[in-house]
């Protein structure tokens, strides 16, 4: 009866106070309550309360957490030691302070995690853990954390396996591997919105907006902020609208669009008004409203949102905020002409962001520095911030073309590895289907002697089976040309955009440092291989003649086989994907010889035959069972030299010999 009443009384406590604002009145209620107890019951009644707090982001207050804490350590009770302990380590993140005593924290629970007997526990312990390295800066330990949070909570089918995937993204972005962000995002993305969770879905595409600006896709980044704010709206609800304007106008300045960034830090600062958030993000967006008046001649607006943030510096100025007011401060001063206090303001805040290494804001505190101590007439000390300014500036530069060359590099592995994945699971189905055609017609040769109406039917479905491997011989085709779109663009990206960056950072570094021009020209020679690989850019621009003479070109340098080549100009006669298809057909067709022939010879014939092409390619090599190999080859190779033909509506013909070589005949109508 005891037991029961202690909890009656903890939800009356509960619920009082969530109705009652007088705080202080309701700790001392609390205080006597636990004085009355000991043992379990007493720690059962500091858990809830606890857990409580939590729930309800009432943070500011951490002594009953650690209360908790204590007095399970008391009882030797782990899973209350440890699950209040990753609560506390959640208090840390949010307050950003204490991170030393946090550390210390996390080292004396280490050795108790192995006697936790609940997967959950471990799921929030990891997952806060992950989060408090994220904001220490160190991401290979985040991504760790996480990654032991995803495995518990796999163990326990939890309703948090997309956000923990969400939160790994994050940390890739911020990390720089644009990649594997990039590739984790569209997985989250796709998953929160066949969920219809709304909410995770925007704050995702939030990330993959800010990954698009990181790398310089402006106008991906600008896209996806606009349907996050119509998702917004359609939600009503949604929190942080404020942060995408925010964000919106971040990507306005690196664009120099001063009036639109002005306007969408209004914006901001507006919608975080109705925010729960709105305390976090209001020192933030003002701070750097303040910025952005300062730069385009706005001082007056821009002193009068610095005195109201110098009015409550408790609010504005201090902890995380701090860097945020001070970056205002020091850009008034310099405008106003008050070039010794925008030194002063200018050291503090590069001092501030050299210990988290955020080295975009070192490189502009760096160039402010030096700015403002040409001002004042300080060559000596203006150059050496300018040459730390323009260190960083060109390393920056240099890691965001790598970072943009891995990005793609990815999203090329990824979409082969996809692709490769339908391919095999549209043979699959095609191999069912012509299973169940056999099947269908062994059965009947019985069923018919039964039954004329067993009979009709079999033959129905199998004519039902014919269909439905015509349409998945379709869906292979589709596949096929979806690919080919897919290389095509990402080649023209790669030659286009990438490649002449690198060109650019190759004439750069001539003068400056040989193992960064020879990593670029490299680099550049990589990224021309991968396009070529991907999209044969003599095929794009001369036409099929000319580019299947460049591959054989290329194969006969590289490769010991004696070619004798006999092309008739075919050009006018094929489409744009007609001759795509036939030299991927030729293409595949080669690299199945160097790879597997053991040939020395090679023969190509392609000539123009009445309304028709006729192409043979003939090697002197070891052969193979052309109908075994379809059977039982895992390679895509063969079925995509079937699948192509099919698709320009030519007959292949593979006749080949053991010992003997082989000859690939394809015909195809004009």
């Amino acid at each position: 009866m005891k037991t029961k009443f202690i909890i009656i009384l903890l939800f009356v406590f509960i619920h009082s106070f969530s109705q009652d604002k007088d705080f202080e009145k309701k700790i001392n209620q609390l205080k006597i309550t636990v004085k009355k107890e000991n043992g379990p019951y007493r720690l059962k009644l500091l858990d809830s309360i606890s857990d409580y707090y939590v729930f309800n982001n009432a943070l500011e207050n951490d002594s009953i957490i650690r209360a908790t804490i204590s007095y399970a350590k008391e009882l030797d009770s782990v899973n209350i030691i440890v699950k209040q302990t990753a609560n506390l380590i959640n208090y840390f993140d949010y307050s950003f302070k204490n991170f030393e005593e946090c550390k210390q924290i996390i080292r004396t629970t280490q050795p108790l995690l192995k006697r936790v007997t609940k997967p959950y526990i471990l799921e929030d312990y990891y997952t806060y853990l992950g989060s408090f390295y994220y904001y220490m800066g160190d991401f290979d330990a985040s991504l760790k954390a996480y990654d032991k949070a995803y495995e518990y909570a796999q163990k326990i089918n939890s309703n948090f396996i997309g956000t923990l995937k969400f939160k790994k993204a994050v940390v890739y972005i911020d990390k720089g591997d644009f990649g594997k962000g990039s590739m984790n995002l569209k997985e989250v993305i796709a998953d929160f919105q066949k969920k219809k969770d709304t909410f995770n879905w925007i704050n995702a595409k939030v990330s993959m907006s800010i990954l698009y600006s990181k790398i310089g896709f402006y106008e991906q980044s600008r896209k996806e902020r606009e349907e996050q704010i119509q998702l917004a709206k359609e939600l009503k609800s949604y929190p942080n609208t404020g942060m995408i304007y925010y964000n919106m106008a971040a990507d306005d300045n690196k664009m120099n669009l001063q009036k639109e960034r002005i306007h969408h830090l209004k914006l901001a600062l507006e919608h975080n008004k109705a925010s729960e958030n709105r305390n976090y993000f209001d020192p933030v967006f003002k701070s750097t409203l303040a910025v952005a008046y300062a730069e385009n001649d706005s001082i007056i607006l821009a002193q009068s949102i610095l005195e109201e943030l110098e009015s409550d510096p408790e609010k504005y100025t201090k902890d995380y905020n701090e860097s945020f007011y001070l970056e205002a401060k020091k850009k008034l001063l310099f405008v106003k002409g008050d070039y010794e206090k925008a030194i002063d303001y200018g050291k503090r805040y590069l001092d501030l962001k050299q210990q988290g290494k955020q080295y975009e804001e070192i490189q502009e505190g760096e160039h402010f520095l030096a700015k403002t101590y040409e001002k004042i007439g300080n060559s000596e000390k203006s150059l050496f911030h300018y040459k730390n300014y323009t260190h960083i500036k060109d390393s920056i530069d240099n890691i965001q073309k790598m970072r943009v060359l891995a990005y793609y590099q990815t999203l090329y592995e990824t979409e082969k590895r996809d692709l490769t994945i339908e391919n095999q699971k549209a043979n699959i189905a095609l191999l069912d289907s012509k299973n169940r055609i056999m099947q269908q017609w062994t059965g009947f040769g019985g069923l018919a002697l039964v039954s004329l109406f067993a009979f009709l039917y079999i033959l129905r479905s199998r004519n039902f089976a014919k269909k439905e491997q015509k349409a998945q011989e379709k869906f292979t085709q589709d596949i096929i040309i979806a690919q080919e779109e897919e290389r095509t663009r990402v080649a023209l990206e790669l030659h286009d955009s990438v490649g002449q960056q690198l060109m650019l950072l190759t004439r750069k570094s001539k003068d400056k440092d040989e193992s960064i021009e020879a990593l670029a020209k490299d680099t550049l020679q990589n990224v021309r291989t991968i396009s070529q690989g991907l999209h044969p850019v003599v095929l794009e621009r001369l036409g099929f003649t000319a580019g299947i003479t460049d591959l054989i070109t290329s194969i006969d340098a590289n490769t010991d086989l004696f070619f004798t080549v006999d092309i008739e100009p075919i050009d006018s006669f094929l489409d744009k994907n007609k001759a795509l298809h036939l030299y991927r057909i030729v293409q595949e067709v080669l690299s199945n010889i160097i790879k597997h022939a053991n040939a020395t010879s090679v023969t190509i014939d392609i000539h123009k035959v009445k309304s028709s092409i006729q192409v043979s390619i003939e090697d002197n090599g070891k052969g193979f069972d052309f109908e075994q190999e379809v059977k039982t080859s895992k390679s895509l190779g063969m079925k995509s030299l079937i699948e192509r033909s099919k698709i320009i509506i030519g007959k292949l013909n593979i006749i080949s010999t053991i010992n003997e070589g082989t000859i690939t005949q394809l015909t195809f109508p004009i």
